[in-house]
């Protein structure tokens, strides 16, 4: 409910737990913190933000390990949150897939322009320069985020879930196909489907994520622009 890459998660979950049970499996749901960085951002609560990776990482891998699951389907979608699971992913080294919840769609205004979260930022910098009026700036602030998903922009989430790709932890279309787009459903549920293909030949994350598949993962992010963040969490 707090963060909003992550206000639609629960349905997800419940969608790949369903294409687990249909794939023979039985799927448990756990939860771990999320801070959206976003709200986050300037205050004392970005402190937090980094040092919320280190929890999500312990977290994940003391439930999985204390419950002995046989694998992982994690579904991450804000900036802290996917390196973290990552962390506990490869630390458990058990059977995982990565899929979020896909990037928040674009708004548009009433004159038709397409905007996003980067819009907003730049409209506070235009607005403090006296180059657009206050209600010029209201209208990007109601118009820039119109539904869930991780921030509209190539931050640190939609950089590290387009990286999961590349790495090879995760099924194409994870870091582009918008959170409210009806294929998304079917990302979902071919997620449920490929953990127990991968439970059942016993593929583990340390078989997939070698250093061929993170310099892939290097080149993917210096072609798209991706967040420098992204060197932190490698």
């Amino acid at each position: 409910e707090i963060v909003p890459g992550h206000v639609h998660l629960r349905e997800v979950a419940q969608t790949v737990k369903q294409a687990v049970r249909h794939a023979g499996g039985t799927g448990f749901e756990f939860n771990t913190i999320a801070v959206c960085d976003g709200i986050a951002m300037g205050h004392t609560g970005m402190k937090y933000s980094l040092a919320s990776r280190e929890i999500i990482a312990d977290s994940v891998e003391t439930m999985a390990r204390a419950h002995c699951f046989d694998g992982l389907v994690c579904i991450p979608n804000c900036d802290k949150i996917i390196p973290g699971m990552l962390m506990a992913a490869v630390r458990l080294n058990i059977p995982t897939i990565f899929v979020s919840g896909g990037p928040m769609a674009a708004g548009t205004t009433k004159d038709g322009r397409k905007v996003d979260f980067v819009t907003i930022g730049e409209g506070v910098a235009q607005f403090n320069a006296g180059k657009i009026t206050e209600e010029q700036l209201k209208e990007l602030e109601h118009t820039g985020c119109p539904s869930w998903g991780s921030c509209s922009g190539m931050f640190t989430a939609n950089s590290m879930n387009c990286l999961c790709e590349a790495i090879g932890i995760a099924l194409p279309g994870n870091g582009t196909i918008l959170a409210v787009d009806p294929k998304r459903q079917d990302l979902y549920k071919a997620a449920g489907k490929q953990i127990m293909f991968l439970i059942g030949k016993d593929i583990k994350p340390l078989d997939i994520i070698n250093q061929k598949s993170i310099d892939n993962a290097f080149v993917l992010d210096m072609a798209m622009g991706g967040s420098t963040n992204t060197v932190l969490h490698a």
